[in-house]
């Protein structure tokens, strides 16, 4: 009588993403200058953040208050706003 020997595959383990490498969650503060509102450039949620010192719940409850303006654009379905918008809000003239 043989013996057959069959491997069977590693179980996944649950909560284990399929891609690791890309992480669904909320914005992440991102490090910004309060200076760097004199120049041209784009801001994110993660910017606003930092600037404003505000968790994400709170970026978007100020949003939808109308306290924060809406984004100048979106790429990727992501919400920018320009430093010419935000500049305002924290005394800067361009």
């Amino acid at each position: 009588m043989a013996i057959v020997i069959v491997k069977t595959a590693t179980p996944i383990q649950a909560g284990t993403p399929s891609n690791p490498k890309r992480t669904i969650g909320h914005a992440k503060p991102l490090p910004f200058n309060k200076a760097d509102l004199l120049k041209p450039g784009r801001l994110k949620p993660g910017h606003l953040m930092t600037l404003f010192g505000i968790s994400h719940s709170t970026l978007y409850k100020r949003r939808a208050d109308g306290l924060i303006p809406p984004p100048d654009l979106k790429e990727y379905g992501r919400p920018l706003w320009f430093t010419s918008t935000i500049a305002p809000f924290f005394g800067v003239k361009g």
